[in-house]
């Protein structure tokens, strides 16, 4: 009888309610801490071989400053700085392979520099050249040119024969070259 008096009862019904309301948000926030675990777990293991990196890379300081140093070292070689005139790059260059052409016996007969323009992140300066003389000369100068620093990029090269002797054999090669430098852009 005293259990069918406390089903009877608003207040057992109540106490079940609150109690089953209580269960189902401690099952929730369970499920919820279960979720974040699992997903801050995920992070962590995409993370550590990160940081592992970087700490790696934060205790070889000296072997990455030689690196950076090593590889401006070398852009340099093939990229003007930034702080030089493209108009001095230009005539540079221009000089370089004049003295280049006639320490090899070639005659440059017209050269002229173009403006510079963007380059993926470069100044692309232009230099065209017409240089005569005996076809060895032009390959040793055509050979030469891939050596010069700062580099200087070849664009286009046309190659032909002026003018024919008596017996039919050329007199003059001449090549016609596009060529040009790269210069960094400022930031």
């Amino acid at each position: 009888m005293n259990a069918s008096l406390n089903r009877q009862r608003p207040e057992f019904l109540w106490l079940l309610l609150a109690g089953a309301l209580m269960l189902l948000a401690l099952g929730w926030a369970s499920w919820t801490v279960v979720v974040k675990h699992r997903q801050a777990s995920g992070l962590l293991a995409d993370i550590e071989p990160r940081h592992a990196r970087l700490a790696g890379m934060l205790q070889n300081k000296e072997l990455l400053a030689q690196a950076e140093s090593a590889l401006q070292a070398n852009f340099s070689e093939y990229v003007s700085p930034a702080e030089e005139d493209p108009g001095q790059i230009a005539n540079a260059a221009l000089q370089r392979v004049r003295e280049l052409a006639s320490a090899r016996g070639l005659r440059v007969t017209s050269s002229q520099t173009a403006a510079p323009r963007e380059d993926n992140g470069f100044d692309r300066i232009g230099l065209s050249l017409r240089v005569e003389g005996d076809w060895p000369d032009l390959v040793a100068l055509l050979r030469e040119l891939p050596r010069q620093r700062p580099a200087l990029y070849t664009t286009t090269v046309q190659l032909g024969v002026q003018g024919f002797s008596a017996q039919g054999t050329p007199q003059t090669m001449f090549g016609n070259l596009e060529l040009y430098a790269l210069k960094e852009r400022r930031p």
